[in-house]
């Protein structure tokens, strides 16, 4: 039994993202990066332009590096070279404006990482050729995710996508009883051996459970910009799954809902403090086997059979559902994708060893 973590310091963001984008839109614009020297902020009730009050549904004014300002935007060169452009794309902007409309792709990797886990191994070796193994873990790993962390790291913070929080894996080897020495057939004759003796199985079971996901719903323009990360008010202990449908025919992970009972949409200017991979998805549950026969020849040498099979039970495994709690959980992106089971796979191979 022991306790295994660690911790990254300016790793990639969750997902193995390496970008993350300076020039954002923000919910709340500080003074110092406007085009109006006021603090502004998102509001999609206003139609053009910027209201007294500093709300504005033009996303490029929530920019940092539209109306704000950077030593390279001040240079000479870079001012020329915005007065040739038709239309100036600096004209009409407080002197020193950057005047930047686009995303900026940083290769940043200024993340961090956290990993804590408790695991468990179990080795017991019997007689007469069997063997097993266990490990257990249950696990959290904490990631950022590139999308807002420059306005807000706490709200960009959450489950690392990949990490399931239980897991436990066991694998064997078993020769079966039959042939020359053995339980059964013991005193078969040296045909009889060669067909019943030397089979041996190795299993391995994965049973883990679900990824990590994000409870939105569908009017988050009502209250942030596109770059705030959708998420709605609750508990996340007040989700219940509910797998209803089957492959093709509308299959579900959970009962869609009307905001205002369980979950609630965030007002204005609000992400949801429901927070990111905060539930999780369906269980993933996975068996191998090998089946293997060694045929002796010589003293050193023989000549082995195996067949492995992939997936034996030929458990489907579902892929993650769509977060937005208003549209039921549909399940789109499985099997076969997301680390999901493929459907069984059987693979013949032979050998001479010496």
């Amino acid at each position: 039994m022991a306790y295994v973590g660690n911790k990254g310091t300016h790793t990639l963001f969750d997902n193995s993202g390496q970008l993350d984008n300076p020039n954002e839109a923000a919910i709340i614009l500080p003074a110092q990066n406007s085009v109006t020297g006021q603090q502004l902020h998102y509001d999609p009730t206003v139609k053009s332009g910027i209201a007294a009050n500093g709300g504005t549904s033009n996303q490029t004014f929530l920019r940092r590096y539209y109306g704000g300002k950077l030593p390279a935007c001040a240079d000479s060169a870079y001012l020329s070279a915005a007065a040739t452009v038709k239309p100036n794309p600096l004209a009409g902007l407080p002197a020193g404006s950057c005047g930047w409309t686009n995303d900026i792709q940083f290769y940043a990797s200024d993340a961090d990482t956290h990993y804590n886990s408790l695991q468990v191994t179990l080795a017991k070796t019997f007689t007469h050729g069997y063997s097993v193994n266990a490990n257990y873990a249950w696990q959290r790993g904490t990631a950022w995710q590139s999308g807002f962390y420059t306005w807000d790291p706490a709200a960009a913070k959450g489950r690392d996508t990949n990490i399931r929080q239980q897991q436990i894996i066991i694998y064997g080897l078993a020769e079966l009883p039959f042939g020359r020495n053995k339980l059964l057939l013991s005193h078969a004759n040296a045909v009889v051996n060669q067909i019943v003796g030397g089979w041996q199985i190795s299993p391995v079971l994965n049973y883990s459970s679900g990824l990590p996901f994000t409870l939105s719903y569908s009017s988050c323009n009502a209250s942030i910009p596109g770059s705030a990360i959708c998420m709605v008010n609750g508990q996340p202990s007040r989700f219940k799954s509910h797998i209803t449908g089957f492959p093709g025919n509308s299959l579900s992970y959970y009962d869609k809902q009307t905001l205002g009972s369980v979950f609630t949409a965030p007002g204005l200017d609000q992400m949801g403090n429901i927070g990111r991979n905060s539930v999780f998805g369906p269980h993933f549950f996975n068996t191998d086997i090998a089946v293997q026969k060694n045929f002796p020849i010589k003293e050193n040498i023989f000549f082995q059979f195996r067949m492995d099979a992939f997936n034996a039970f030929n458990h489907i495994n579902f892929g993650l559902p769509g977060g937005n709690i208003e549209q039921n959980g549909s399940i789109t992106n499985g099997p076969g994708v997301d680390g999901s089971a493929n459907p069984r796979q059987l693979q013949f191979s032979a050998r001479v060893q010496f």
